[in-house]
């Protein structure tokens, strides 16, 4: 890191005699035909003739060069100062020889002037002003996020921009905190004075004020607030694999960093379910990528949000229950409680409403009366499908690869009881790879008011 580059004094040489040639040799002896000096007087010349400073991080010090440039002896017969400015170095009378100097240093900031005494006849009084100005603190922008912002679960992205008239860009220091989880990320600005940083996964939920703040090479600061708020949840990948529950042939592939809820194979029944962290089921957004195929067609998938005030176990019937459902002559059950979104891609004659690939909404696993229903087109060996499911009781919303294929309220049931999220899968005479990838559950908590 550069250090604070010293500002810059500019000096003007003024003589107490106008005429006198700034060429010549401070030493020589002065001719009084060039310098308009009569015969036999002292001049007296300051150097500096003046202080003018900016950017300062404290007090400027200045060292003032007095000089007899006449031909007769000079003598400084006073020194005064005003303003915040103080003389060191000097105590008159002091007389000086023709081509002689004396030395002082002054020492302060703002406005004043310096006043020297002398018997020179031209100027008995020589005055320097001095002015400088303080170094100025940063300005500051603070770009992502926005005033107000509703924050998702997992990483984002925090970007600010400083400018700064004094220092170098790349010197000015940026820390942004939240007043709940204290410092998110802290560094430098690069050379056009832009900043960005992650604030990581796994922040409280609830309301913020986020501080960006810039500190420049003085330690003049500028600081920023705004107020965002954060919505509970979580992301796959933010979860300790290790807290969530897997029954049947569910497992986590660690290779891939997906859920295998069954291979292909004959009559398996897969359940997986998140247990660190609970949502509210009545009040809640979860979005995943799907995969159903490679196999010869059976059985499907659901997602389902388990009542943890009336489980008593996370494994639910095998055949057309697909791990989740019960109370329905093609499966023994039994019934998670809860509610639960299935993707069937197997027609059991006589159970399922549609021969068609087919969503389905149920309660506590009824499979016998769902609740709302849509056929789908192909689901399965077509790939990995975005799903997204947005409850806001009664209200449920359900869209596969950005297509709304159900959007309504919804009654017949309860929606108002904290949830383990998780997936379910099954085959019977028929088989399919059931994985999932990609979750992100988010709880409203906020308002979007």
């Amino acid at each position: 890191m550069s250090h604070h580059a010293p500002a810059l004094i500019v000096i003007a040489l003024v003589s107490a005699c106008s005429e006198y040639n700034l060429s010549e040799d401070k030493g020589a002896e002065p001719d009084a035909a060039d310098t308009g000096t009569r015969p036999g007087t002292p001049d007296l010349v300051a150097d500096p003739a003046a202080v003018s400073q900016a950017g300062l991080c404290g007090d400027a010090t200045v060292p003032v060069t007095l000089t007899n440039r006449g031909d007769a002896p000079l003598t400084l017969t006073s020194a005064s100062i005003s303003g915040a400015w103080t003389i060191s170095g000097f105590t008159p009378p002091v007389t000086l020889e023709p081509g002689l100097e004396t030395q002082l240093t002054i020492t302060g900031q703002g406005e004043g002037s310096l006043e020297i005494g002398s018997d020179d006849p031209d100027e008995p009084t020589l005055v320097l002003p001095l002015l400088t100005a303080g170094d100025e603190p940063p300005a500051l922008a603070l770009i992502e996020p926005g005033n107000g912002d509703i924050l998702d679960p997992g990483d984002r992205t925090v970007e600010a921009a400083v400018n700064d008239m004094e220092d170098a860009l790349e010197d000015i220091a940026l820390t942004w905190t939240s007043d709940v989880d204290g410092v998110i990320a802290d560094g430098f600005a690069d050379a056009a004075g832009a900043m960005s940083a992650t604030w990581p996964a796994g922040r409280t939920e609830g309301d913020h004020v986020v501080t960006v703040t810039a500190t420049d090479t003085c330690g003049n600061t500028a600081s920023v607030d705004i107020g965002v708020c954060q919505q509970a949840g979580y992301t796959v990948d933010e979860l300790d694999i290790s807290s969530w529950n897997f029954e049947g042939s569910a497992a986590w592939d660690a290779s891939n960093r997906w859920l295998r809820l069954t291979d292909v194979a004959l009559d398996q029944v897969g359940t997986a379910f998140a247990t660190s962290s609970t949502v509210r089921a009545d009040s809640v957004q979860i979005s995943f990528a799907f995969f159903i195929g490679n196999g010869t067609g059976a059985d499907g998938i659901s997602l389902t949000a388990l009542d943890t005030a009336r489980m008593t176990t996370f494994m639910g019937g095998t055949g057309c229950g697909i791990g989740y459902g019960g109370d329905a002559a093609c499966t023994q059950g039994p019934a998670l409680p809860g509610w639960s979104i299935e993707v069937d891609t197997h027609y059991n004659d006589g159970q399922d409403p549609t021969a068609a690939d087919h969503l389905m909404f149920t309660f506590d696993g009824d499979v016998d009366d769902p609740a709302v229903w849509a056929e789908l087109p192909e689901m399965e060996d077509t790939g990995w499908h975005q799903m997204v499911v947005d409850v806001s009781a009664p209200r449920v919303s359900v869209s596969i690869d950005g297509t709304v294929y159900i959007d309504q309220d919804v009654s017949g049931g309860a929606f108002a009881f904290d949830a383990y999220v998780g997936f379910t899968a099954g085959t019977g005479g028929l088989t399919n790879e059931h994985l999932i990838d990609s979750l992100e559950v988010t709880e409203y908590v906020c308002s979007e008011d």
